[in-house]
């Protein structure tokens, strides 16, 4: 079990506690009165932690910036890989939930606001989403839990990858339904080894057996887990490289992958 559960889930698993889409938004709103630091953006956080270690300690020493960043990161806004059944277990939890315009997007793509509806505001702070235009560009649409578990099954179906973000830990405040190299947080973790975005609590498993080698799973892994092997015409699932998001399962037309808790394979346990 990972840190956050051991901290923050109360013997279950983190995300499914529900003190943790709780925070006290008056009371943060007061410190920010006080500070005169009314808006939260958290991902200019980050890029300026990054530019300042950058500057100081110089790109030779890079494991340390990185460790630097990570650290920072998991105070203040870090995301985890969920699966599509423990997303709508926290769509069951979390409220208020409202649909919002997704910042990678609109930096990468340059989508229009219109377009960009893919990610969830979840919890009380969205009662206050207009003191931070910046964050919400295109307003937002509440939504019901049942609304909002159809969406997520629609973009299970596209291929994206769900995760969960906090904003202020263990406070989850946002849901992010997106791709490689699009989601800043996948590309950071994918390409650079930065543990901005943390794996899931599931790997996935192969039963060989009913594997034909359709190959529908090896198109749908967004993190390099899964390759095809011609010999054999089966597909290999790379354990330490899987996230855990499920895609490859809700793909595969003959139940020939399952999710597992991460916990039972001692290689990969502590491997987040």
């Amino acid at each position: 079990m990972c840190d956050w559960c051991i901290k923050h889930g109360e013997g279950k698993l983190w995300y499914l506690n529900a003190k943790n889409y709780a925070r006290k938004m008056y009371r943060e709103r007061k410190r920010a009165e006080l500070t005169g630091k009314v808006e939260f953006d958290p991902l200019k956080l980050i890029m300026e932690q990054l530019e300042n270690a950058l500057k100081y300690y110089g790109t030779e020493r890079w494991p340390t910036i990185k460790k630097q960043i990570e650290n920072f990161c998991h105070a203040v806004h870090f995301g985890q890989v969920v699966p599509l059944e423990d997303l709508k277990a926290i769509l069951d939890i979390a409220w208020p939930i409202a649909r919002i315009t997704c910042a990678c997007r609109r930096m990468v793509y340059g989508l229009e606001d219109e377009e960009n509806f893919y990610c969830f505001g979840i919890g009380v702070g969205m009662y206050k989403w207009e003191r931070w235009p910046e964050n919400y560009r295109g307003g937002v649409e509440f939504i019901s839990p049942d609304e909002a578990k159809r969406l997520v099954e629609e973009f299970n179906k596209k291929g994206l990858v769900h995760t969960i973000w906090v904003f202020g830990t263990p406070y989850i405040g946002g849901i992010c339904n997106c791709e490689y190299p699009v989601c800043l947080g996948i590309r950071n973790r994918v390409d650079y080894g930065i543990k901005i975005l943390l794996k899931g609590h599931y790997v996935a498993v192969l039963d060989p057996e009913k594997c034909n080698g359709c190959r529908r799973c090896v198109a749908r892994c967004q993190f390099g887990a899964i390759k095809y092997s011609p010999s054999m015409n089966k597909v290999v699932i790379d354990m330490k490289k899987c996230f855990g998001c499920g895609l490859c399962v809700t793909a595969c037309p003959r139940g020939a992958i399952r999710l597992e808790r991460r916990e039972k394979f001692p290689a990969i346990a502590n491997d987040w």
